[in-house]
């Protein structure tokens, strides 16, 4: 059944009050408008290619005021034709659902909102009139000649976001914190991302750029360089530690307590949030110090050693508390933990456990044989100068991942031989970051694509070499992937002393027991719903414990949702719903961000090269590899973002959990 009663979208306007034969966008998937939340079903649909109006009942004037009330708080006020156009609009619609519809000049409304969406700077004037142009267009008498609308009867919700803070898992305001970069004002750029997590330098070096990806800059030269602004942002302010200075909040002795298992990106974040809202959170830790795999894992040409741990110190500040050397499943158990008095339980431990190769008759314990994890433990001690590891001779890394170029570019600075890359598929078919491949080639590393490890060569117990074969792929109709399929007589020997299987890691499941109530998925991972909630109650769960190995961004969004969910459980008994979550579902579900025939009338402006020691200055030790830009380059590279912001509201028929008011508006 097509639920459309009419609306404007992308250009074309569908009108199904008086027809036995509906029409509809064809590449828009209603079915996902049905409801908001469960049982409360949408009414209307307004945001950047138009309006959808869903229900017989709703009043179109009515969403559209609410819309562009949430476009004139957000106009920046750079440009006039939004900062005053916004408001006109906003103000003539207050007057149509209100009963005075005829007391509004709606040709000069008309020729405002025109003016605004031809000559604004950025996507909030740009966007925002196409709904209002066409519901004066096609649906006059909705505008013109609206009736007053009570306000209770119905509930709304907006949205202020763009294609980048979507693609973030943590759904950072990113065009804000590039405002405040371009305004020479990096601690007001920090205090944007501090809102979603202290980790602000660390993730500024290796956040993977989601964000980048969706950037539309690209369909004109290329992405801004969010990720390297981030980092500016984090190094232009120093230390974050003393803007928590004091900030801790005064606890009742009888208040929540909760315990987080793992310092990780994810227990880090989840503390971080639950201290921000007044809880008292213990963090128990199986190392000696914060920062989990992140810590441990990322070589420090990448993450400097200790900068992760410093910005963790943010948990002290604001009166957390940790206790290190305290290992789940041997130290203490879940229920050890209720015992004590907590009252909610994160687990954010991560996957520590490497995998090898699993070839047939394989010797795991052959001297030169490491799994990825394994390896880089050892290189961060190495470093760390508390136990120094020296390689000799030729090195091969199984794997395409992050953790393999890790791996090898970790290695190529330890041996004085040559470090081999074997990876079963193409170049472009490689997980591993763009980014990293292209400085692993800079740095000498030689790949070997389309290439399958078949048997490992030893003499003595020690390692010599991998023998590997060719593969050919073969496309597959309608998969992502082609099928792989080996080349007879083309088996070669790549000799070594050193192998390292970076093909995954997995979580240790004997941290759990039985007795603790939580089941795993399929994958190994502990079993979570959409909140994050395990199958035990008052125990959540995120990051590599839930997912598999992610990101550290990944890591951090998810310890926000998990802080959110436990502050739910804590204060109603119960996990509920989110609306932000929900409208972010939505779009992404419903393909509202995608373009089809982008078209940006810009100059163009070349990305910022970012700084690197050169391939020389990398041997033999452990420096970081790219530089911070200067304050004139990131005002420069700022100026590249086009401040792609675009508003989403609904009216629903009953009220949305969670909204405070009907007028209630969410940011990013």
């Amino acid at each position: 059944m097509n639920p459309l009663i009419y609306g404007f979208w992308d250009g074309v306007f569908y009108d199904n009050r008086q027809t036995f034969s509906p029409t509809a966008p064809e590449d828009l998937p209603l079915d996902q408008f049905s409801q908001f939340n469960p049982g409360n079903p949408i009414m209307t649909f307004v945001g950047d290619k138009g309006f959808l109006v869903l229900d017989r009942r709703a009043d179109l004037a009515f969403a559209l005021w609410r819309y562009y009330q949430r476009a004139a708080k957000e106009s920046c006020g750079k440009c006039t034709p939004c900062r005053t156009g916004s408001l006109i609009i906003a103000e003539a619609l207050e007057k149509a659902v209100k009963g005075h519809a005829a007391d509004v000049d709606w040709d000069f409304v008309e020729s405002v909102a025109t003016q605004m969406k031809e000559t604004s700077l950025c996507g909030i004037g740009l966007t925002t009139p196409t709904a209002f142009l066409a519901a004066l267009h096609y649906c006059p008498n909705e505008i013109r000649h609206a009736q007053a609308t009570p306000e209770a009867l119905y509930d709304y919700y907006s949205l202020l976001t763009a294609p980048c803070v979507e693609a973030c898992p943590a759904h950072v305001d990113i065009p804000r914190y590039i405002d405040y970069i371009k305004a020479g004002e990096p601690e007001l750029s920090a205090a944007v991302l501090l809102k979603h997590y202290p980790l602000v330098g660390s993730c500024g070096r290796v956040c993977v750029r989601y964000c980048e990806k969706a950037c539309r800059r690209r369909f004109l030269d290329e992405p801004v360089d969010i990720k390297n602004l981030k980092r500016y942002a984090a190094d232009a302010t120093g230390p974050m530690q003393p803007l928590f200075h004091n900030s801790r909040l005064e606890t009742h002795p009888l208040s929540p307590k909760v315990a987080v298992i793992g310092a990780g990106p994810a227990g880090i974040n989840c503390a971080y949030h639950l201290l921000l809202q007044g809880y008292e959170v213990d963090i128990f830790e199986a190392n000696s110090h914060a920062g989990g795999m992140a810590q441990v894992g990322i070589p420090q040409y990448r993450l400097p050693k200790g900068l992760l741990e410093s910005e963790t110190e943010v948990i002290t500040e604001l009166g957390g508390r940790y206790f290190y050397r305290q290992r789940l499943g041997y130290d203490f158990s879940l229920s050890d933990l209720f015992k004590r008095g907590y009252n909610a339980i994160f687990i954010g431990v991560g996957c520590s456990k490497g995998m090898y190769l699993g070839l047939d008759n394989e010797d795991t314990t052959l001297s030169g044989y490491f799994n990825g994890i394994d390896f880089l433990h050892k290189v961060e001690r190495s470093v760390a100068g508390t136990k120094p590891m020296k390689l000799k001779g030729d090195v091969v890394v199984v794997g395409g991942g992050n953790v393999a170029m890790d791996c090898a570019r970790s290695a190529v600075r330890m041996t004085d031989g040559t470090v081999h890359v074997i990876y079963r598929r193409t170049e472009e078919g490689m997980p591993a970051d763009h980014e990293e491949v292209l400085a692993a080639k800079a740095e000498g590393i030689q790949f070997h694509f389309l290439s399958v490890q078949k048997e490992i060569l030893s003499e003595n117990g020690k390692v010599t070499g991998l023998k590997i074969a060719k593969m050919r792929e073969e496309k597959v109709p309608g998969a992502k992937r082609g099928k792989l399929i080996e080349i007879e007589g083309t088996d070669t020997v790549i000799g070594c002393d050193t192998l390292i299987a970076a093909i995954g890691q997995r979580l240790d499941q004997q941290v759990l027991c039985d007795d603790d109530g939580i089941m795993f998925d399929r994958r190994g991972n502990i079993q979570v719903s959409e909140a994050l909630a395990t199958t035990r109650p008052g125990v959540f769960a995120g990051g590599d414990s839930a997912t598999g190995p992610t990101t550290l961004i990944d890591g951090m969004a998810q310890g926000q949702i998990a802080a959110q969910s436990i502050h739910e459980y804590l204060t109603r008994g119960s996990v509920g719903f989110v609306a932000r979550r929900r409208m972010s579902e939505l779009l992404k579900r419903a393909h509202i961000l995608d373009e089809k025939k982008p078209t940006i009338d810009l100059c163009t402006m070349p990305r910022h090269q970012l700084k690197t020691l050169s391939v020389e200055q990398r041997r033999g030790n452990f420096e970081e590899v790219d530089l911070s830009m200067t304050g004139d380059e990131a005002i420069r590279e700022a100026n590249r973002c086009m401040r792609c912001y675009r508003i989403y509201a609904v009216t629903t028929q009953l009220p949305i959990p969670g909204n405070l008011t009907h007028t209630q508006n969410q940011a990013v």
